[in-house]
């Protein structure tokens, strides 16, 4: 129960230009069976800006890597583990590990994406009475839909059952231009805001067990070469009985791959590359910090680590032997400075 995860707008959207401005809509934009969305982890050592209005930098190019990956597999509702609790769904999405959340597409009398609730081994909530609209399309700058939301909790785990309400409020806040970190730029790209807030109350039997209070914003970043967001940072806070905070920022798989050599105030240079079994590194490292080398796979997955010491001089060469031929980041640790560069294992 410490870590609620509500998935309400991890799914969507495509792009699309009309008139020089972005208009997502349900043709481009839903997702549907056979979708798969890969994202990556990055690191902020810093609060991030996601102010919305007209013509804003949205400035990500500071950001450090980070190994965690998440996948979203969109996928029909008959089969999953919860379907009979959720009839009237039309797409679920599977996590990756055990959860689902589910969603139901309509065309008419409105074209609009509803969220009918998630499905965890810990936690499930069921929106079916009293669904959330997360998508009215087609949504263009100055969207503003807000949609309350009401249903029923349960905890396998605790055996407690309860109620929700809440709303979601979706905003299509903000235009402009965002930078990623290894020089990306993106213009004509969308800002949707979504700021979810879910008041739980668990009852044992007759008596109240708990309250808890779940408040998540997420800022999403659209552009026309992608059909998901090409970053998304989400904050999320709990409070009551129980509580917790969290807070995530994620860059597009498809994006990643895109990503130039990225220089975070650690350079060094690596050869020869393409590479074989060998791979030389070398960096001047001015005050003898601990430095550490970790080899990522074009899913972000850790296929290697390396402690290089604290030599004001590295000259290494690593064992590239049991790597698959590919893609990968190379990942320099200097002291709390970073910086990549993209590998090609052959």
């Amino acid at each position: 129960m410490k870590k609620i995860y509500f998935a309400i707008f991890s799914a969507l959207l495509c792009t699309q230009v009309s008139n020089a401005q972005l208009s997502l809509t349900k043709a481009f934009n839903e997702p549907v069976i056979g979708d798969v969305n890969i994202s990556h982890r990055w690191d902020s050592a810093g609060v991030l800006d996601n102010n919305p209005g007209p013509n804003t930098l949205w400035d990500f190019s500071t950001l450090t890597t980070n190994t965690g990956v998440a996948t979203s597999n969109y996928t029909a509702v008959a089969g999953t583990p919860s379907a009979s609790g959720y009839p009237n769904a039309t797409l679920a999405e599977f996590d990756g590990n055990a959860g689902y959340t589910y969603y139901k597409a309509t065309t008419t009398a409105t074209p609009q994406l509803e969220l009918l609730g998630i499905y965890q081994p810990s936690l499930s909530i069921n929106l079916n009475n009293n669904s959330a609209i997360i998508a009215v399309w087609p949504i263009t700058y100055g969207y503003n839909k807000n949609d309350a939301l009401s249903g029923t909790v349960a905890t396998a785990t605790a055996g407690l059952g309860g109620t929700c309400t809440g709303n979601i409020n979706t905003l299509a806040s903000g235009t402009g231009t965002v930078l990623l970190p290894g020089g990306l730029t993106y213009t004509n790209v969308l800002q949707v805001t979504a700021t979810q807030t879910i008041n739980i109350t668990l009852m044992a039997g007759p008596f109240p067990a708990g309250t808890a209070t779940v408040i998540s914003t997420n800022y999403q970043y659209y552009h026309s070469t992608q059909k998901f967001p090409i970053i998304s940072v989400n904050y999320q806070n709990i409070t009551g009985s129980f509580s917790g905070s969290s807070a995530a920022v994620r860059i597009n798989n498809n994006v990643i791959a895109g990503i130039k050599e990225t220089s975070l105030k650690a350079d060094f240079s690596i050869f020869p590359n393409p590479a074989t079994d060998k791979l030389n590194i070398l960096l001047t490292n001015k005050k003898a910090e601990n430095v550490s080398v970790n080899i990522m796979n074009n899913l972000g997955q850790l296929v290697k680590a390396i402690d290089l010491g604290n030599s004001t001089t590295i000259n290494n060469q690593i064992d590239l032997t049991g790597l698959s031929s590919g893609m990968y980041v190379i990942k320099t640790n200097v002291g709390s400075a970073s910086s990549s560069k993209k590998l090609v294992k052959e």
